[in-house]
């Protein structure tokens, strides 16, 4: 038995990479787990990776209100609150600051920072005592000064 029996974890950006790794690591600590992503064919292998059993997949981007929503419909039809939420998604267009354009930018700050913040504030009326909220970061600084066109 796992340290996460009975448990329900949600995690956002688990179709692949560091999402599917959390994801598979709380299922196999017996913890029940929605990933969501905006790929439906990689959420699709995700589900098969971490076990049709343990796992949900919804397709939504995390920027957009009513993809949430959809999200913690589907977490609070399975009647067991949510104990576990992993803010993992984000994007990143790797651009000089020439380059950058508002598209850029729009996409960079709706998903990694609004989209953030509405995962977490829309989860909240779902954390069961306890629960925890883990917010996933990176930075392009560890490449170097090249990473930024300089």
């Amino acid at each position: 038995m796992g340290q996460l029996e009975g448990k329900t974890s949600v995690v956002t950006g688990g179709s692949t990479g560091i999402g599917l790794a959390t994801a598979v690591r709380l299922a196999d600590e017996g913890a029940y787990v929605f990933v969501t992503g905006r790929r439906e064919s990689e959420l699709e292998a995700a589900v098969k990776t971490i076990g049709a059993d343990r796992a949900t997949a919804v397709v939504g981007d995390i920027s957009k209100p009513e993809d949430l929503d959809r999200l913690y419909e589907a977490v609070r039809a399975r009647g067991k609150g949510l104990d576990v939420l992993v803010a993992n998604a984000a994007v990143g267009a790797f651009v000089t600051l020439e380059q950058t354009t508002e598209e850029h930018f729009d996409q960079t700050f709706g998903v990694n920072v609004r989209g953030t913040l509405f995962t977490v504030q829309k989860a909240l009326p779902l954390l069961s005592d306890g629960a925890s909220i883990v917010l996933v970061g990176s930075t392009a600084g560890d490449r170097g000064v090249e990473a930024f066109g300089a």
